[in-house]
């Protein structure tokens, strides 16, 4: 089964009791909470598991670092649900919107990324990519001071 990416633009006043959510015994209680209290911002209909990918790759040969925000926040998060969480801030937007234009990226050039960093052929790999570059940028564009776009894969 593949895992679903989802953005959910939430009101950063709203994340420590995100927080709470995430460390329910309820499984379902994060999810639900985003859902109740956020609104989706974008959308992706590959595996979200290519983020685990794309954001390393990100980072490392395109200088886009967009796991570091709200570090010990996503940590707890993260360890709390054993799922990708990335908290993406105003910060962010100000520092990779315009880097992450998809128009800055080939499909060829992130599918060599992706099977240099997975170490695996994947035909579709500049394809996942991209569309995850795609909704990335769609996303980080909804950030703002009070606001905060929480990726969850799961």
């Amino acid at each position: 089964m593949s895992a679903t990416a989802s953005f959910t633009r939430l009101a950063r006043a709203d994340l420590s009791e995100l927080v709470e959510a995430a460390n329910d015994e309820d499984p379902q209680a994060f999810m639900s909470y985003l859902a109740a209290n956020g609104t989706s911002v974008a959308d992706y209909d590959w595996d979200g598991d290519v983020f685990e990918v794309l954001l390393p790759v990100l980072a490392e040969e395109y200088d886009i670092d967009l796991e570091t925000s709200e570090n010990a926040l996503v940590a707890d998060l993260a360890e709390a649900m054993e799922a990708m969480v990335v908290i993406l801030t105003a910060e962010d937007k100000a520092k990779y919107l315009a880097l992450l234009s998809p128009e800055n990226f080939t499909k060829k050039e992130l599918r060599e990324a992706y099977e240099d960093f997975a170490e695996e052929d994947e035909e579709e790999a500049g394809d996942m990519m991209l569309e995850g570059i795609t909704a990335l940028h769609t996303a980080l564009g909804e950030a703002d001071a009070d606001h905060v776009v929480v990726l969850s894969v799961n």
